[in-house]
């Protein structure tokens, strides 16, 4: 997740600068600084350090202003030793790899001869991030968008462990947008830091979301704190996909797992999340908005690639602190692309189809016995089948994970062969983001309406989820789980 900040004022517009400020701190005492005026509504300025934090000061708290040169970026071994001052030497390592900084803040002091490890992880960490580079580059590259190079440090933290991770993370996002135990990674858009748990290391699926965000905001690409709508965020963002430390797909390639999910949307649909970002704050609706995001961007800018570098020069333009209503917003889009949003969705499902035939990109979702993982429904479910005796019946077991940021959930999950057999899972209440163990089960059971004595050659998973205090859920409590349905489709 990206961290914003949204303010209800109006907005003044002043060109960026660099100035000398002295301030009235909370505390009463007096702070002279060095930054840039990046923007300001009435009451507010935004102000950029010389390491690329922006801190929003009350103008009532800015007692005088001098005019003067943008203040000198810092560099990364400056950036480094202000990095080890705030963690600690004894908890804290770091490694440069301009314009990236790559730390790794340990919950205790380590032993000399963990050192190589502690080295191992930091420059795996640089990799990844020159690889989001080149990929990202590569991308705005053949869109012919001009780019600058980042005027800051870009610093990736590492949390040894998860505690410290979601104690920092409170701090620093003041308890703003999603609880820090919900929270994997995240962008800061005043820090302008990439903060995330060691854990996240062995795939790099949070932080290469989070890294397109902190170049999109680094490039010149976009202005941090200026009013762009999330749908065009998550939309860049989830068309970079990864495989463990490397990348698989950039925003041309069709994503499957989204790609389905938008085609299968009940709630949500492209007028929603253009016109504004409720949809992405909420439990239930979430999954569709996200959904909707990744099919938007993707459309515009394999469709209709010239109105998208429009509209990416009209949010580049956009400047800090301003909020445009849901008026501006459609009349934004609408404008570029020419058509109403209703119209350009009823034209997705057919350019999609064809570019997934183009990419040999399939959305029946069985496959060959052995292994699947599908996220659906807030889950994201791994599960091996194996066949097993004389008779060679299936038999799954697998594991899976919460993804609702906000509350715990039931599950019910089923194996289903396209024999019109399966296996089930109840799962009655599982926190955020937990993983839990689904043990071993012959998928045995009949469907409803199966016809019988199909021989049993592909599985699928089926996923359902309900907020365990719902009617659904409380009936599922007393025993009353559904049935799957069976279908030769």
């Amino acid at each position: 997740m990206t961290i914003w900040l949204f303010f209800g004022l109006s907005w003044q517009s002043w060109p960026a600068c660099g100035d000398t400020f002295t301030i009235r701190e909370d505390n009463g005492n007096q702070a002279i600084i060095d930054a840039r005026l990046v923007g300001e509504r009435q009451g507010l300025m935004a102000l950029e350090r010389a390491d690329g934090r922006i801190e929003i000061v009350p103008q009532q708290q800015i007692l005088n202003r001098e005019v003067g040169p943008d203040p000198q970026p810092i560099s990364c071994e400056t950036m480094i030793g202000r990095l080890t001052e705030e963690f600690g030497a004894d908890t804290f390592r770091a490694r440069a790899v301009p314009p990236y900084v790559v730390g790794l803040v340990l919950s205790e002091p380590i032993t000399k001869n963990y050192e190589s490890k502690v080295t191992a992880c930091l420059n795996k960490g640089a990799a990844f991030m020159k690889t989001v580079e080149k990929v990202f580059l590569d991308f705005v590259g053949d869109l012919k968008l001009e780019t600058e190079k980042p005027r800051y440090p870009l610093v990736l933290l590492i949390f040894e462990t998860d505690d410290d991770f979601m104690q920092f993370a409170t701090k620093e996002t003041g308890g703003q947008g999603l609880s820090a135990g919900s929270m994997l990674g995240y962008y800061s858009s005043l820090t302008n830091r990439l903060v995330i748990r060691m854990s996240e290391c062995h795939t790099f699926t949070t932080p290469l979301h989070e890294a397109i965000h902190q170049q999109v905001y680094n490039r010149g690409i976009i202005r941090r704190l200026s009013p762009v709508p999330v749908w065009f965020n998550e939309g860049i963002a989830t068309g970079f996909e990864g495989n463990g430390d490397k990348i698989s797909g950039g925003p041309l390639r069709v994503n499957r797992q989204y790609a389905q999910a938008v085609m299968n949307a009940k709630n949500v649909d492209w007028d929603d999340v253009v016109a504004n970002d409720k949809a992405f704050h909420g439990d239930v609706l979430a999954g569709e908005a996200y959904a909707n995001a990744w099919s938007i961007h993707w459309f515009l800018v394999t469709k209709y690639r010239k109105q998208y570098v429009e509209f990416l020069q009209i949010l580049g333009e956009k400047p800090p602190l301003q909020l445009d209503d849901t008026e501006t917003r459609i009349r934004d889009f609408e404008r570029v692309f020419g058509k109403r949003i209703g119209k350009l969705q009823n034209e997705f499902p057919m350019w999609l189809d064809q570019a997934a035939k183009k990419q040999n990109i399939s959305f029946v979702n069985q496959t060959p016995v052995g292994y699947l993982k599908t996220q659906s429904n807030l889950a994201e479910v791994e599960m091996t089948a194996t066949k097993v005796g004389a008779g060679g019946d299936l038999e799954a077991e697998g594991q899976m994970r919460n993804l609702s940021y906000v509350r715990p959930m039931s599950f019910h999950i089923t194996g289903e062969t396209d024999g019109g057999t399966y296996a089930e899972w109840y799962l009655p209440n599982v926190a955020p983001f937990k993983i839990m163990h689904l043990p071993k089960q012959l998928m045995h059971k009949q469907m409803k309406g199966a016809p019988g004595g199909l021989r049993e050659s592909t599985f699928r998973i089926k996923v359902r989820s309900v907020v365990p205090e719902s009617e659904t859920g409380k009936a599922w409590q007393r025993g009353q789980l559904p049935v799957p349905v069976w279908s030769d489709r």
